[in-house]
């Protein structure tokens, strides 16, 4: 098949990035032809395809500004994105088109350029845009629903970014796209990676039949699984640093076991908060962020990875990589984390936000080394087993052909 896999960048960014980017090896090796779309800029990959991505936007810092308001008529609907994705579809021919990421640097406007050529279009959710304007389901320091609030009061709230102006212009575009109905009319089915989003788009007026949950996959080619010899005794946290993933959580923990290493993997906006915090702390170090492939090796020589998200974690690709190599996940009873980590079987689940549960969790791992490389060696067994790239295509395959 000739397949468009569509999504905002097409270098790599973020968990859903290189997901997309397994994805396509993955149906290239079983004979596919992928044919990317996604905004113009510097750090992407090659491809013959690039000339007809349309122009990068900014999205991160909203301003009112001419780039400000070229940005917000993007978000709404791109007819640039469109016709662009029309000359895709005349020149490539194909067969299907899987949508990711695309809400506001790309807008839905290229679903109606697939809708009209007759294209079967799935999409896979990588976050809740579908549900609500915060895509994460959280402001304030807290998990928040933006969905029902009228315009005025969502934008008084300043609910994203701490911004009137991004506020706004997010709300607007959720309603705009759900009164349009967008999304349901022009996409074929729907891949959410775990079922706690599916029911939150099932409460949210999606329809259940044509919503399938597949989770995301592991390649386990050339991930030696770890040894005992590999375990240095030190807790990781890899992740961003922002205030939902938690990392605050896990310092305040740490600084309670003074005579327990632990290393952070990430960067973000909290990361300067987040040193203040561990500072005078002795055994929590900084490493700052590893760009490219996954930090198999940092993951093989610990002890456990923490994963102390205080909102709903759509998936849960950093517990998964851990559990790759036979390392044992702490993670907090949340969101999509619940369905990878088995509580007392590959790792620990404890309440989001509970700081001595954690700090206790922590220390049962610390305190029996054994428990912990057998909950890890069962955790690779489940990932051998159950996140297969073989049974990811399988599954992916099927949903496909059921729209063809």
């Amino acid at each position: 098949m000739n397949i468009i896999e569509a999504n905002k960048h097409y270098y790599q960014r973020s968990g859903a990035d290189r997901y997309i980017f397994g994805l396509t090896d993955l149906l290239e090796s079983h004979g596919h032809n992928v044919i990317p779309f996604a905004m113009q800029h510097r750090e992407n990959r090659s491809t013959p395809w690039s000339k007809y991505f349309p122009p990068y936007v900014q999205t991160r810092q909203p301003k009112l500004s001419l780039d400000g308001l070229k940005t917000f008529k993007r978000m709404i609907y791109s007819r640039e994105a469109k016709c662009n994705m029309a000359a895709l579809i005349r020149d490539a021919r194909p067969d299907l088109a899987h949508i990711h990421n695309i809400y506001t640097q790309l807008s839905p406007s290229i679903l109606d350029a697939l809708s009209a050529a007759k294209v079967p279009t799935v999409m896979t959710v990588h976050d809740y845009h579908l549900v609500a304007p915060n895509y994460s389901l959280w402001a304030h320091g807290k998990i928040e629903d933006w969905s029902q609030p009228g315009l005025v009061r969502s934008t008084l709230s300043k609910f994203h970014k701490n911004s009137y102006a991004a506020s706004f212009a997010q709300s607007l575009m959720f309603k705009l796209h759900r009164q349009w109905k967008i999304y349901q009319k022009n996409i074929d089915h729907f891949i959410p990676p775990s079922e706690f989003v599916r029911q939150r788009m099932i409460e949210s007026g999606f329809e259940a039949d044509k919503i399938t949950t597949i989770p995301h996959f592991i390649d386990l080619s050339g991930v030696e699984p770890k040894k005992e010899e590999d375990d240095e005794g030190y807790v990781l946290f890899v992740g961003r640093f922002v205030e939902e993933k938690g990392a605050e959580v896990l310092i305040r923990a740490m600084s309670e076991l003074p005579d327990v290493p632990c290393k952070l993997l990430g960067a973000g906006p909290d990361e300067g908060r987040l040193r203040d915090w561990a500072a005078g702390h002795g055994n929590i170090e900084f490493l700052g962020w590893q760009k490219g492939g996954v930090p198999w090796d940092l993951y093989r020589k610990a002890r456990v990875v923490v994963v102390p998200s205080i909102w709903y974690e759509v998936f849960g690709l950093v517990a998964l990589e851990a559990m790759a190599v036979g390392t044992p996940v702490i993670a907090s009873e949340i969101g999509g984390l619940t369905e990878v980590v088995d509580d007392g079987q590959t790792g620990r689940l404890v309440p989001p936000g509970d700081v001595q549960a954690l700090k206790m969790a922590i220390e049962d791992m610390m305190d029996n080394k054994k428990h912990a490389l057998e909950l890890g060696r069962a955790g690779r067994t489940k990932v051998e087993t159950e996140y297969s790239p073989e049974l990811h295509y399988e599954q992916i395959i099927k949903v496909f052909q059921s729209v063809l």
